[in-house]
């Protein structure tokens, strides 16, 4: 299947300088991804990393634009989501300022407005943070 990649800004609720993903590059019912160009000056990053926080955030909308898509899609509105809960966050490495990211986001379990995703961070192709998300949508 193939895929054009989009940015993002039409498909989250997020507005600058709290836009944490730059393209999304694949969404389907179960998957999305996304990369982000981590730039100088970005507010999740502090003396030339990007924070755990920032990485989590990036997760987070990682989901939200491949649920944005999806509903666009269908002509219905973008719904917003907040983080319920993070779960077993592992960081092996920070990256740094200019550095591309690339995120997933796998969706584990669905009940009501309550997601339960897994989501990974990688950089060069090498896995540098995952977690495991809680995510509830608001009624629309």
């Amino acid at each position: 299947m193939s895929f054009a990649a989009v940015h993002v800004q039409e498909f989250i609720p997020q507005r600058e300088p709290f836009v944490m993903v730059d393209r999304l590059i694949y969404a389907d019912e179960k998957t999305s991804r996304t990369t982000l160009l981590i730039r100088e000056g970005n507010i999740f990053a502090a003396e030339g990393f990007f924070s755990s926080a920032g990485m989590v955030e990036a997760m987070a909308q990682t989901a939200a634009a491949g649920t944005g898509y999806l509903f666009k899609k269908k002509s219905k509105p973008v719904p917003v989501g907040y983080i319920g809960a993070v779960q077993h966050l592992e960081i092996f490495e920070w990256p740094p300022v200019n550095q591309e990211i690339k995120l997933e986001i796998l969706l584990q379990s669905k009940v009501l407005q309550v997601s339960l995703v897994s989501g990974t961070v990688r950089m060069n192709d090498r896995l540098i943070a995952k977690c495991d998300l809680k995510i509830f949508i608001s009624n629309q």
